[in-house]
């Protein structure tokens, strides 16, 4: 096999492979970058707002006996929109009706519902008062002297960054005693 050399007595094949290294490099960086765009692109088209998930989820207080609807004695019937103030509590809130984890529940969506009118309102349990938005919703509340009309504001969380538990640390000043 016979090398073709030139006047200066270098390779050309030693030319031609540093461009294909650099070409092929290039190439690799010009592939993957709009991999990534086409990606984020179909993640932008397919995200739903934090409005529309946030409104779903606040369905709940309002249309299931185990939150805050309304629920008949003696026909077990339940009625959606009717907030039995009874329920209306805390405590309720963390054990049947939405509670998240005490650890990482501050990534998600946590609420605070307040009854304007009533003057009344409960939080989840990793609700830290950094409302994004707030969803209005015309309620009525059944209380012991009837049935009165009100607005129910859900101010919406929607998540807070995750900060390490300073507790491991020793704040401690150096040098002093």
């Amino acid at each position: 096999m016979h090398i073709k050399m030139n006047k200066k007595a270098q390779f050309e094949v030693a030319r031609k492979s540093i461009y294909w290294m650099i070409a092929g490099f290039v190439i690799t960086l010009v592939v993957i970058g709009f991999v990534l765009i086409i990606v984020n692109y179909r993640n932008a088209l397919t995200e739903f707002p934090p409005e529309l998930n946030a409104e779903f989820i606040s369905l709940r207080f309002t249309n299931i006996p185990e939150c805050f609807a309304y629920q008949d004695a003696e026909t077990k019937r339940v009625y959606p929109g009717i907030i039995d103030l009874e329920k209306f509590t805390t405590e309720r809130m963390e054990q049947s009706c939405y509670k998240t984890d005490p650890e990482k529940g501050h990534g998600t969506f946590n609420f605070e519902l307040e009854l304007r009118d009533k003057g009344v309102a409960i939080k989840t349990n990793n609700y830290f008062n950094a409302p994004v938005f707030t969803l209005r919703r015309n309620v009525f509340v059944k209380d012991a002297n009837g049935i009165s009309k009100d607005e129910l504001l859900i101010h919406t969380q929607v998540a807070i960054p995750y900060f390490r538990d300073y507790e491991d640390r020793d704040l401690s000043i150096v040098g002093t005693n």
